[in-house]
């Protein structure tokens, strides 16, 4: 294949391995150590499950995505904080309360062999934290240095595959790349559906990450690849 200009990858299960995700230990660390002494749980378990809960949902049926500091913005003016801890630094414990990440052991050879190559990187992926967090949080991995610049669903309010958010991607490539064409845009990702489809869809070339050997899945015969070093191989 031709060289490609730019490549955006994926994050969860592309670059990083989400062993666990439990939103429901950040909400735990929310009542327990945020909201003011005193709150009903009953109370506030039901708001959480009930109004948060049906506007999580419906992001499978509109690809909108929820931030978690609009939720927390939510519960400070219904019940209140007794702590003065910053929303950024509330948010960042409630990340590392909810996700127990580990990084793909196959994951920085091939960034460090394709960055000397000349290729910029970009990272889109769907998250319910913003950029300002995310990026605290991943830094603990050494993957910033790699970005050119990294987007993340919550800062949008639409996740992937929703074509918008490819587009922000693009608008800011060609802010300063603005010779490069949709078609020279490599999306390595994971899911079939919300990467690989809709990348392609939108314009750019997809890359399959197929760790798992799922088989029958790639039914449009796209690139794929069952581990990132591959990518080395793929790529002239």
């Amino acid at each position: 294949m031709e060289k490609p200009k730019i490549i955006v990858f994926d994050l969860f299960e592309t670059l990083v391995h989400d062993i666990k995700f439990s939103f429901s230990d950040g909400i735990k660390y929310v009542y327990q150590n945020v909201l003011t002494k005193g709150t009903n749980k009953e109370d506030f378990l039901n708001h959480v499950n009930g109004y948060w809960k049906t506007i999580y949902d419906a992001r499978a049926n509109d690809n909108s995505e929820v931030a978690f500091k609009d939720e927390l913005l939510d519960l400070k003016h219904k019940y209140g904080f007794q702590t003065n801890a910053s929303l950024f630094d509330i948010q960042c414990i409630c990340v590392d309360k909810m996700n127990q990440i580990q990084l793909f052991k196959d994951t920085i050879p091939p960034l460090t062999f394709l960055q000397k190559s000349g290729i910029p990187f970009y990272l889109l992926s769907n998250a319910i934290f913003k950029k300002d967090v995310m990026t605290r949080y991943l830094s603990r991995f050494g993957l910033a240095p790699y970005f050119k610049e990294t987007f993340f669903s919550a800062g949008y309010s639409i996740r992937k595959p929703h074509p918008a958010l490819f587009q922000t991607v693009y608008h800011s490539i060609l802010t300063t790349s603005p010779e490069v064409t949709k078609n020279q845009i490599l999306f390595v990702g994971d899911n079939y559906t919300a990467d690989v489809l809709a990348s392609n869809a939108f314009g750019f070339t997809p890359v399959y990450l197929n760790r798992l050997h799922l088989p029958d899945t790639n039914t449009n015969h796209f690139l794929e690849i069952s581990s990132l070093s591959e990518l080395t191989r793929l790529i002239p």
